[in-house]
């Protein structure tokens, strides 16, 4: 539960903020009783008072709390229940400022089934939920509050918790709820997100989906944070191989180059090319293959190459010489020509005609 963590608790209790009544202390009213009792009858007996007293006096917080909730309900009209009630509100607010959650959650609930409906006590349920990491109570805590008041954040917080309880249809579902709104049209992330999701439950079409509208978020989006936009280049390059990956098995084999293509432009690397080498020999274009497998060869050659990149050089070398040699006679004669000519092609070039 740290996907807003600290920053959420903040806002949660900032919310509720306003909501503490600081209840005056049992001594504080009998003062102000006394002024009132000098001028006329006061609205309470001796025992309301005595009742009241020990209630706001009681040491245990639970305790206090139950005594308070009991005096009320024996005495609803009583000039004193007002008081027990902000007594009660105190002693709510003493929790969150000592950090005593799971008093807080037993006052606030206990509160609750006395009289439902205040949306302030509510959010110290979820506080204390959260921070006494009972996740379901949190959950069903968080979707009331957003009924009452559907705050963007609140929906985050739910999304986040859904894909950590790993319940798929709720977390897709607020996902979805984010992406509707307006100051989210542009996160790519999201979207991002909801592709590497499918990705991992191997949903091919909605994998498929979620990557093109990534790439079009991506689109829509202008000026990036900083932080974001270091990691485009990987998140395109990753888009477009998966959407070229997907086309290449559905031999839509220039669509599949197209996307590979784009990748190699987000990102320069060995499997790009290899995959386009891959295309235009299912093309029976073996003439421009054999340079797309070049450059992959040369990609995973190359001082800047990754790891995944050499692993490719290898299968690119050996393909290039395989297509090479069904055109030579069986030879390797002039092959260094290709490999120097490869060097000085433009991705683009692989796909023009060659002699």
């Amino acid at each position: 539960m740290n996907r807003y963590s600290k920053m959420f608790l903040s806002l949660l209790l900032a919310s509720a903020a306003a909501f503490f009544i600081f209840g005056i202390t049992a001594g504080q009213a009998f003062a102000v009783f006394q002024d009132d009792a000098d001028e006329e009858e006061v609205g309470y007996t001796e025992e309301e008072y005595a009742a009241w007293e020990a209630a706001d006096k009681e040491a245990d917080i639970v305790k206090s709390g139950a005594m308070l909730i009991e005096f009320i309900k024996e005495n609803p009209k009583s000039e004193l229940s007002p008081y027990a009630e902000g007594s009660y509100m105190r002693l709510l607010n003493r929790c969150v400022q000592e950090k005593k959650y799971q008093e807080l959650e037993t006052l606030a609930e206990q509160w609750n089934n006395f009289k439902p409906g205040d949306d302030n006590i509510v959010r110290m349920i979820a506080v204390s939920a959260k921070e006494l990491n009972h996740t379901e109570k949190y959950i069903q805590t968080m979707e009331e509050i957003y009924k009452k008041t559907p705050d963007l954040n609140f929906a985050k917080e739910l999304a986040g918790l859904y894909k950590e309880t790993k319940n798929d249809d709720k977390y897709i579902e607020w996902t979805l709820t984010i992406m509707k709104a307006p100051e989210e049209a542009s996160n790519f992330l999201l979207h991002y997100e909801l592709f590497q999701h499918y990705s991992a439950k191997k949903d091919s079409a909605k994998t498929l989906e979620y990557a093109q509208s990534t790439l079009k978020a991506i689109d829509q989006t202008k000026n990036p944070p900083s932080d974001v936009a270091k990691n485009l280049p990987d998140i395109r390059q990753n888009l477009n191989h998966y959407i070229g990956a997907t086309y290449l098995t559905e031999k839509r084999y220039d669509n599949a180059i197209t996307y590979f293509l784009n990748a190699l432009k987000a990102k320069k690397y060995a499997d790009g090319y290899y995959q386009i080498a891959q295309c235009l020999s299912m093309q029976d274009k073996p003439r421009n293959a054999i340079y797309a497998y070049a450059k992959a060869q040369q990609q995973g050659e190359s001082a800047q190459a990754s790891a995944a990149d050499k692993a490719v050089a290898p299968r690119a070398k050996d393909r290039m010489e395989t297509v090479y040699k069904a055109m030579q006679n069986n030879t390797l004669v002039g092959i260094d020509r290709r490999y120097k000519r490869a060097q000085e092609m433009s991705d683009e070039d692989l796909i023009k005609p060659v002699d």
